[in-house]
C-alpha cells in the first residue's frame, strides 16, 4: 500500500503531522474523520520523496548539548522514582529535534514492547553511540541508571566545553585568512587587469614578480571553473581514499605529525581516551570491555590499533601498564598514572586526573598555537600585500625611466 503524509487538527485544534499506509486518500480521509480528525492535506508520499526526506534526516544531526540534556533529564525524573516509559514519553513530548524525537518513541515503543532500555538505544548508532549504550547497558544490570546517566551527561559535557573552547580560540585566526583571501581575490580579478593593459600598451619588460602575478590573476578571472573542479576532484578522491582502512589509518598517522596542530590532537584524543575509560571502569565495565568500547569511539585509526593491541597483551596475561609502554604513542604521564591506578585498585580514578590533566594542557596548547599562529599570520599578510605592490610598482618604475629618456 502507498504512504501517506496528513496535516490534521484532532478535537482539542492541535495540529499534527504524520505518515500512515492506506488504500487511497479517500480512505485514509475517512479513516481520519471517524476518529474526530479535522482533515488540512494529504499527500502521497512518492518514492523521490520518501529518499529526499531520508537523505536530509541524515544530513541532520542530533546536537550533543541536546543528547546531554536528554541524558540529565532522564537522569532526573528516574532518581524521583518515574518509570522509565512515563519518563521517556515526557521528555519525547519537551524534544524539538525531530530525529531525536522519533528515536526517544521508537526506543519507548521497544521497552513497552519487552525489549531492555539498551538494547532499543543500540538500534539508533546515529545518535547514541557505542559508550552511551554500553554505559546503559552496565547501569541496567547493577540498577544505577540514574547514575550513569549523569555520569554520561557530565563526560558529554566535558567533551563539549573543550570542543567549544577549541573553537573559539580558532575564530580570530579563521578571521583573518578569510579577510585575506577576500582582499587578495579582489585585488587579483578587480585591480591587477587595470594594470595589464597599461604594461601591455608600453610594452615594458616586465619584471618576474609581475609576471607571476599577471598568471595568478590570468587563473583566477579565466580559470576558476578548472581551479574548483581539481579542488573539488581531489576532495571526492582524498574522501575516499579516508575510508578504506589503509589510507583512514594513514591519515590519522600524518595528522598526529601536523607541526603545531600534532601535539594538540594527541592530547585531544589522550584526554578523551582516559575520560571515556575511567567513566566505563567506574562504571563496572571490565577492561576488557571498557577497551573494546574505547577503541570504537576514541576517532583515530593509529589509536584504534594500539588500543586492539592492548586488548591483546592483556588477554594473554600482561599488566595493562606494559603494552601502554610497548605502544611509543602514549606519554610517559599517561603511563605512569595507569600503572599506580593498577597497582593501587583506583585505575577508574587515575584516568579521570589524567583526563583532567590532559584538559587542562589542551588549553595550554590552544593558547600557545593562537600565539604563535596570530604573528605568523600577519607576517604572511604583510609579505602577500609587499609582494602585490612590489609586482605592481616595479614596471611603473620601468615607464617612468622609459618616458625619461
Amino acid at each position: 500500500m502507498p504512504t501517506y503524509t496528513y496535516k490534521a487538527r484532532d478535537r482539542q485544534g492541535e495540529p499534527l503531522t504524520a505518515k500512515i499506509e492506506a488504500e487511497n486518500e479517500l480512505s485514509l480521509a475517512s479513516s481520519l474523520r471517524s476518529i474526530g480528525y479535522s482533515v488540512i492535506s494529504i499527500e502521497e508520499e512518492t518514492p523521490l520523496k520518501a529518499n529526499l526526506a531520508q537523505a536530509w534526516q541524515k544530513l541532520k544531526k542530533t546536537h550533543k548539548s541536546e543528547l546531554i540534556f536528554f541524558s540529565r533529564q532522564l537522569s532526573s525524573l528516574l532518581r524521583s522514582g518515574i518509570a522509565i516509559t512515563t519518563a521517556l514519553s515526557s521528555i519525547a513530548e519537551q524534544t524539538k529535534n525531530k530525529l531525536l524525537k522519533d528515536a526517544i518513541n521508537a526506543v519507548l515503543k521497544d521497552i513497552q514492547a519487552g525489549i531492555s532500555f539498551s538494547e532499543a538505544l543500540a538500534k539508533h548508532p546515529d545518535i547514541f553511540s557505542d559508550l552511551f549504550v554500553s554505559m546503559i547497558k552496565v547501569g541496567e544490570a547493577a540498577g544505577i541508571l540514574d547514575e550513569v546517566l549523569d555520569r554520561l551527561a557530565q563526560l558529554g559535557a566535558q567533551e563539549l566545553e573543550v570542543k567549544t573552547r577549541i573553537k573559539s580560540a580558532m575564530t580570530y585566526p579563521v578571521i583573518l585568512v578569510t579577510v585575506a583571501v577576500i582582499i587578495v581575490s579582489f585585488l587579483l580579478i578587480n585591480i591587477i587587469p587595470k594594470f595589464v593593459v597599461v604594461f601591455e600598451s608600453y610594452e615594458a619588460r616586465l619584471p618576474l614578480a609581475t609576471q607571476i602575478l599577471l598568471g595568478v590573476s590570468f587563473v583566477a578571472r579565466r580559470l576558476w571553473f578548472l581551479v574548483i573542479a581539481a579542488a573539488g576532484i581531489f576532495i571526492f578522491w582524498l574522501r575516499r581514499y579516508i575510508k578504506t582502512e589503509n589510507g583512514r589509518y594513514k591519515f590519522d598517522f600524518y595528522l598526529l605529525r601536523l607541526p603545531l596542530f600534532g601535539q594538540l590532537y594527541l592530547k585531544l584524543i589522550v584526554a578523551r581516551f582516559s575520560r571515556t575509560l575511567g567513566a566505563l571502569v567506574k562504571s563496572g565495565v571490565s577492561i576488557l570491555e571498557a577497551l573494546s568500547v574505547t577503541e570504537k569511539t576514541v576517532g583515530n585509526a593509529v589509536i584504534s590499533r594500539v588500543i586492539d593491541n592492548i586488548r591483546s597483551a592483556i588477554t594473554e596475561g600482561q599488566s595493562l601498564a606494559e603494552p601502554f609502554k610497548a605502544s611509543g604513542v602514549f606519554p610517559p604521564t599517561v603511563i605512569q598514572m595507569v600503572s599506580l591506578g593498577e597497582k593501587s585498585g583506583k585505575l577508574d580514578q587515575m584516568l579521570i586526573e589524567v583526563a583532567d590533566f590532559y584538559d587542562q594542557e589542551v588549553d595550554y596548547t590552544i593558547k600557545n598555537i593562537t600565539t604563535a599562529l596570530e604573528p605568523l599570520l600577519l607576517l604572511g599578510m604583510g609579505l602577500m600585500v609587499a609582494f602585490i605592490a612590489l609586482s605592481v610598482l616595479l614596471p611603473i618604475f620601468n615607464l617612468i625611466k622609459v618616458f625619461r629618456r
